[in-house]
């Protein structure tokens, strides 16, 4: 349990919640509210982070029955029941009542927020707490928008993610891409290493809110200034764009600590508890229904 947020900071949480509601919902999600819960589901795509039980907005408790028939409602449509919420935004006895619902925790996220510490910095002291001023010269890092620049960018990031080499780019894979780049929904950014693509991020626009999505170098080439170049590109981007509130999600433990030299620093804990396979299948109810074709939210 992280400690208790300040007015300014559960603001932010909030608009980092309304970010993240948005981009699961453009992903094809239904949301259906049950009393102080609200059900995710996605009809084709069983991903546990679309498919599960958020509080709903505004709520400072979850309403027990209101749970209960949520995860039922979960089990019925297929999926694993499974409650995900913002740790910050409700007491440790709320935890507590989780556990006497025989609910077990199954993933604990960290989301980073950005906020520099400009302070004073001796002279030739590499300062912490702010993104660099100057990048290494053997890095170079650009916004990706023509195709066959995206293309490039989904090898690399392939490469670094998945640690699998793509020889060849399906045009109509790169479509989507090309067109989230030109309505400004997200940047592609590459990073080069004396002239060769070796790293590729990804950062999420909303208004006034940007998530880095994701940070990725080829095999054997991290730590030589990519990730660095990377996330200072990607955050002068988004600032460049009008956000003010900059977020991650769910860094490792290696870029948690990257993160928080650059000046990103703990908001919250993104935390998962589920039934497992223990629950029992009760008889279908009609609180949640799977949507019918062509339906939308």
């Amino acid at each position: 349990m992280m400690g208790a947020l300040n007015r300014h900071e559960r603001q932010t949480l909030r608009r980092i919640q309304a970010h993240l509601r948005a981009t699961t919902l453009d992903a094809g999600v239904v949301v259906e509210q049950l009393g102080t819960v609200d059900v995710h589901f996605h009809a084709t795509n069983p991903d546990p982070a679309l498919n599960c039980v958020t509080p709903h907005k505004g709520v400072a408790w979850v309403r027990r029955d209101d749970l209960v028939a949520a995860f039922e409602g979960m089990v019925h449509l297929g999926r694993m029941p499974r409650l995900v919420f913002q740790d910050a935004l409700f007491p440790a006895a709320f935890q507590q009542q989780l556990a006497l619902m025989g609910l077990t925790l199954e993933d604990n996220r960290m989301v980073m927020v950005y906020r520099p510490f400009y302070g004073p910095v001796m002279p030739d002291e590499e300062p912490l707490g702010r993104l660099p001023d100057f990048l290494p010269t053997e890095v170079k890092t650009s916004v990706c928008s023509a195709k066959s620049e995206l293309a490039v960018w989904l090898r690399i990031f392939r490469a670094g993610y998945y640690n699998t080499e793509s020889l060849t780019i399906e045009p109509d894979v790169v479509a989507p891409l090309a067109e989230a780049a030109t309505l400004g929904h997200k940047l592609f950014i590459l990073a080069s290493y004396r002239a060769a693509p070796l790293g590729a991020a990804r950062i999420g626009l909303r208004g006034s809110t940007a998530e880095l999505e994701v940070v990725a170098t080829a095999p054997l080439w991290h730590g030589m200034g990519l990730e660095v170049a990377l996330i200072t590109t990607a955050v002068n981007e988004a600032m460049k764009r009008g956000a003010d509130t900059i977020f991650t999600v769910a860094p490792t433990e290696e870029f948690i600590r990257l993160y928080r030299r650059l000046g990103f620093t703990d908001l919250t804990r993104v935390l998962t508890f589920w039934r497992g396979f223990s629950i029992v299948v009760p008889p279908p109810v009609s609180t949640v229904a799977a949507p019918t074709k062509g339906e939308s939210v």
